[in-house]
């Protein structure tokens, strides 16, 4: 079942030490756009809801890897622990990332991009006051001269580096920003890609 394979693919990380959850695996399974949510405890039981991304979102969304990488563990491990220890900050930030989480819900089903691009922006503050290190030079020097086109972005993961989701501001400032980025020297790369109707599917 998807609950079982969910299982099995946290177990698989815990056994090759790299700390991950359960969020990159569950949004791979289930298909299309989505909000998922699991409850506390040591199994997770996940409760995904479909969101409606409008055909628009295409125009607007732009996928950049920045060709420089960065491995999540050691950052998981030090927010894990201070919010066991109930660190007064990590909480309210992680609470502030779960509600934002709905809100981009809601500004993608409204196609409110400039909303949903504060959103982003407001995300990658928050991931900041988590780990410093969620930025450096060339991201920020990246995002300053992307920035008359935008309306927020935003690095995946535990940031650093890595894909970097830039949220345009009109279709046109999308080509104005994948032409930029095509053009920029360096090991960085414009991906194409697309809202997978399907998730995962056939045999397993």
């Amino acid at each position: 079942s998807v609950q079982e394979l969910s299982d099995l693919v946290l177990a698989l990380e815990q056994f090759m030490t790299t700390g991950g959850g359960w969020q990159d695996q569950v949004g791979g399974i289930y298909p299309g756009a989505k909000l998922t949510m699991t409850g506390p405890g040591p199994r997770q039981r996940f409760r995904v809801e479909p969101v409606q991304c409008p055909t628009e979102f295409a125009g607007h969304f732009v996928l950049y890897y920045t060709g420089i990488r960065r491995i999540a563990k050691d950052l998981l491990g030090q927010v894990v622990g201070r919010y066991l220890a109930r660190e007064v900050q990590t909480v309210q930030v992680l609470h502030s990332i779960k509600t934002l989480a709905v809100e981009m819900a809601y500004a993608m089903k409204e196609s409110d991009w400039d909303y949903l691009g504060s959103l982003m922006d407001r995300h990658r503050q928050l991931n900041q006051i988590l780990d410093p290190h969620t930025t450096n030079a060339p991201i920020n020097t990246l995002l300053e001269r992307m920035r008359p086109y935008i309306s927020g972005a935003k690095l995946a993961g535990a940031g650093g580096g890595g894909f970097l989701m830039l949220l345009a501001k009109t279709a046109d400032d999308a080509q104005n920003l994948r032409r930029i980025l095509t053009s920029l020297p360096g090991p960085g790369a414009l991906y194409e890609w697309e809202v997978a109707p399907l998730g995962l599917h056939g045999s397993v």
